[in-house]
């Protein structure tokens, strides 16, 4: 008979990596891709995929995901998480992928209950039907409990050998996989920074004060870092909290973005997002001395413009700016 061949959905995080060995162990040829998006929590896909032994394709949500997430039409849950348009644009990529490998069956880790906004049954059928896919996505955690999906019926999957696993308890999910050894998987509980408040506090403000067709994910991905101060309508800063934002910060260096650091001291560096005004460099450095132990007296901070060094002194006052991504700074 013909190797079936399933993509799955891999996250790096548990319930994808058992949804996959649970098929892999039914004698199917599984391909893994993971999506990728600027909103994603960091995971161990790669680890996952090695343990199991199989081909992994990473693929970027790209320019539309972008646009997905200022303009759901199915809205956002608690924060900004529009988990069913994400779902219903992931399987709209999964399944032309499936076309390229030539593959049957595509499946997710995904659990009845687990998610309040994307996973419960209802909510499943109707992702399922606007990805024109109803009847066609394998659920191998869940599969005992929801009605039986094309590929069971037509003999390419054992629905017997599948679970019936609900809730968003992760017990009997753990204990399986030490039973089938399992190793590689993110700790479960991560997941989209979508639904942490404190990123999608940034994100509205980024939405709110930068205009679409200037939104790329570079903009999305500096969320990720450090501690973000709006200081008016066209411009913010982000100042890094340890070594490493503040080499990140680096990374993110354009026209419209610039590089503040301490000059001569130890002390956080700062990004200026916006026009490069003396009102905001002032701003920075009243912020870069706020955030420094043992300042210099008569400090300065550098920066570069028109491609030049230029230094400037951090003033003497001091005044308290918010944090976009807390209630207090």
């Amino acid at each position: 008979m013909e190797r079936i061949r399933a993509v799955g959905l891999l996250s790096g995080g548990l319930d994808s990596a058992l949804a996959a060995k649970l098929l892999i162990d039914q004698g199917i040829e599984v391909v893994g891709l993971h999506l990728q998006a600027p909103t994603a929590c960091r995971t161990q896909v790669d680890e996952v995929c090695a343990d199991l032994g199989i081909r992994l394709e990473v693929r970027q949500k790209g320019p539309e995901y972008l646009k997905l997430l200022r303009h759901p039409r199915f809205g956002y849950g608690r924060n900004m998480n529009p988990c069913i348009d994400c779902r219903v644009f992931m399987f709209g990529m999964a399944r032309l992928f499936m076309d390229e490998v030539s593959a049957r069956v595509l499946f997710t880790g995904e659990v009845v209950g687990q998610r309040p906004m994307s996973q419960m049954r209802n909510t499943i059928y109707r992702i399922d039907r606007e990805a024109d896919l109803a009847g066609w996505v394998l659920r191998p955690l869940s599969a005992r409990l929801l009605p039986e999906t094309e590929p069971e019926r037509l003999g390419w999957v054992d629905r017997s050998r599948l679970l019936g696993i609900s809730g968003r308890g992760r017990a009997e999910q753990l204990s399986l996989a030490a039973s089938l050894g399992l190793k590689g998987y993110s700790s479960p509980g991560g997941g989209c920074l979508l639904t942490d408040e404190n990123f999608s506090r940034k994100l509205r403000d980024l939405f709110d004060h930068v205009p679409e067709e200037k939104t790329d994910e570079a903009s999305v991905r500096l969320l990720r870092i450090g501690r973000h101060f709006r200081i008016s309508p066209e411009s913010k800063i982000v100042l890094g909290r340890n070594f490493e934002e503040n080499m990140a910060l680096r990374g993110y260096l354009t026209d419209e973005r610039h590089l503040v650091e301490p000059d001569g001291f130890h002390g956080p560096h700062a990004l200026i997002c916006g026009p490069l005004r003396v009102e905001a460099v002032e701003e920075t450095a009243r912020l870069i001395a706020r955030y420094t132990r043992n300042l210099p007296v008569a400090a300065h901070v550098r920066y570069r413009e028109n491609g030049e060094e230029r230094r400037f002194p951090i003033p003497a006052e001091e005044h308290a700016l918010v944090t976009i991504d807390a209630a207090k700074s």
